[in-house]
């Protein structure tokens, strides 16, 4: 696969597309990050919670001991303070599940925030990029064998515009049916202008002269096209 264009214009969008792009994944993922930040910093007020608790719980528990041994009344003046614990300890167990809960709400948020951002710039530069890379170096690996200006010209043939095409010449389908090698020649410059290419690349497929070396290039065309 070939990335970049030769054309120096082409070349420099297709860079600052792929830095676009690099710069809208980053920013959407520190997005993530940040959002899934401030919801996870919610909970160290739960943790506080949860510590309070602890230390109410223990704090009565001494207490009721300490209570449980005064004579007469100790046993039902403890009975409460109990309670009052056990109610500690409840706040504490309330604290700990809710930080819990915001530290996953928390990472499910900031990947909720970044997934459809990052798949749709993904996906679109794929499409775009992927898809060119393919498209060129194809062209670039048929152009150096031999006959493989035909299957170029085929592909001009499917890819190119009507103008670009009518431009190659008069009557260019029947021409490149017949093999004339001024109309291959047009075609397969043409889409490699249209691609961003050189019109120059060196084929195997060609003598010095520029003619064909083999008539076996617009039968596998031909078998292409079919």
């Amino acid at each position: 696969m070939k990335w970049y264009a030769d054309a120096g214009r082409r070349r420099c969008r297709q860079i600052g597309f792929d830095l676009l792009t690099l710069c809208w994944l980053a920013g959407w993922l520190w997005l993530g990050v940040l959002a899934h930040r401030q919801v996870a910093a919610s909970a160290a007020g739960a943790r506080k919670v949860e510590r309070g608790g602890e230390q109410i719980s223990t704090h009565l528990h001494d207490a009721a001991g300490v209570l449980a041994k005064a004579p007469v009344i100790g046993g039902r003046v403890r009975k409460p303070v109990d309670q009052a614990a056990d109610a500690g300890t409840q706040l504490q167990h309330a604290g700990q599940q809710l930080a819990d809960n915001l530290g996953r709400v928390g990472a499910a948020i900031g990947f909720e925030v970044a997934l459809v951002p990052v798949l749709v710039a993904i996906v679109g530069w794929a499409v775009l990029r992927v898809g060119y890379a393919r498209r060129a170096g194809r062209s670039i690996a048929l152009l150096r064998l031999p006959g493989g200006r035909d299957v170029v010209a085929l592909d001009a043939l499917g890819r190119l515009s009507a103008r670009a095409i009518a431009a190659a010449g008069p009557d260019v389908a029947a021409g490149w049916r017949a093999g004339d090698p001024q109309i291959t020649d047009a075609l397969v410059r043409n889409y490699l202008r249209s691609l961003g290419l050189r019109p120059d690349y060196n084929l195997s497929g060609t003598t010095s002269d520029g003619r064909r070396s083999s008539e076996g290039g617009l039968q596998d065309a031909r078998s292409a096209a079919t």
